[in-house]
């Protein structure tokens, strides 16, 4: 049985539900639909707004915090606003509320990975996947800067050395800077 029905035919007549019961069928309604409003919630149960609110503060908060990670992780995807809105059900404007309130999500992470903590180990401890950590970690470094996030040694050319005759040395090098060169065209 519905848990809001079941408290309105518990309201109605002589016997009205006791504090307890009015907390549970609360927490019972917000978990079943969480679009339920508290005046919604409290006309049911014959409680005020404000009563509701506190009932379901815990409930409603986990709620929003499930919902600011879905847009974050999403919205580090790279995916379009009004593709998240209709991804997760919700108005463009309530999207757009939630993402001004985004770069709050990632201070967890900055300060552990500013701590010295490896990424492997900030990913899992707040259960990104790792990906979406790194990428975390290097918005805003040039690319000389991940580089030595990385661990990689920037080298020119010329110091590559190729094992071989010079002329398939040659072809190689040739094959990496026509590479280069198509990726620095595409990025500028």
């Amino acid at each position: 049985m519905d848990p809001l029905l079941y408290a309105e035919k518990l309201a109605i007549g002589p016997r009205q539900l006791t504090e307890s019961e009015t907390r549970n069928t609360a927490r019972r309604a917000f978990k079943t639909n969480t679009k339920l409003t508290s005046p919604e919630i409290g006309k049911a149960i014959g409680r005020s707004r404000q009563a509701v609110d506190s009932y379901i503060a815990d409930l409603r908060a986990t709620t929003l915090l499930e919902l600011d990670l879905k847009i974050f992780h999403l919205n580090l995807l790279g995916i379009p606003q009004d593709r998240i809105a209709k991804r997760l059900a919700i108005p463009q404007r309530t999207l757009s509320d939630h993402l001004a309130e985004m770069p709050v999500m990632a201070f967890p992470l900055n300060s552990d990975l500013s701590k010295g903590f490896t990424i492997p180990q900030v990913a899992q401890k707040h259960g990104w996947p790792e990906p979406m950590a790194w990428s975390q970690a290097l918005k805003g470094k040039d690319d000389l800067s991940r580089f030595k996030k990385f661990h990689w040694e920037l080298r020119p050319w010329e110091v590559w050395k190729f094992n071989g005759d010079k002329m398939k040395a040659q072809m190689q090098r040739e094959k990496i800077l026509g590479v280069v060169s198509r990726y620095v065209l595409m990025v500028r």
